[in-house]
C-alpha cells in the first residue's frame, strides 16, 4: 500500500475548494483505490500527462474537478486539485 502525500499548493488549493459532500466522497474513494495500487473506474477519465506534467496523472472527481498526482517511490503524491482552467492555463 503506498503513503500519502499532499504538496503545499495542493493543500492550498484544496483549502479554497468550496467541496460538496457528494465530491468529497469521491475524493476519498479514488484516493483509497490509488493507494491500494488498484485502477480508478472509468468514470475518473484517469490519464497520464504531458508537457510541464510529464510523469503526472489526473482523475477527475466531477466534471471539470480534477486532481494531479505522481506515485513514485511508494508514495501517492498529490500535485495539485482545481479546475482545468486554474490548472493548466
Amino acid at each position: 500500500m503506498l503513503k500519502l502525500f499532499r504538496t503545499k499548493t495542493f493543500l492550498k488549493e484544496y483549502k479554497k475548494l468550496n467541496i460538496s459532500d457528494q465530491h468529497y466522497a469521491k475524493y476519498v474513494e479514488y484516493i483509497t483505490i490509488l493507494l491500494k495500487e488498484e485502477r480508478l473506474p472509468a468514470e475518473a477519465l484517469n490519464h497520464n500527462l504531458q508537457g510541464n506534467y510529464k510523469n503526472y496523472s489526473e482523475f477527475h472527481i466531477s466534471g471539470d474537478l480534477l486532481i494531479i498526482y505522481l506515485i513514485e517511490d511508494g508514495y501517492l503524491k498529490l500535485v495539485r486539485i482545481g479546475t482545468h482552467a486554474q490548472l493548466f492555463e
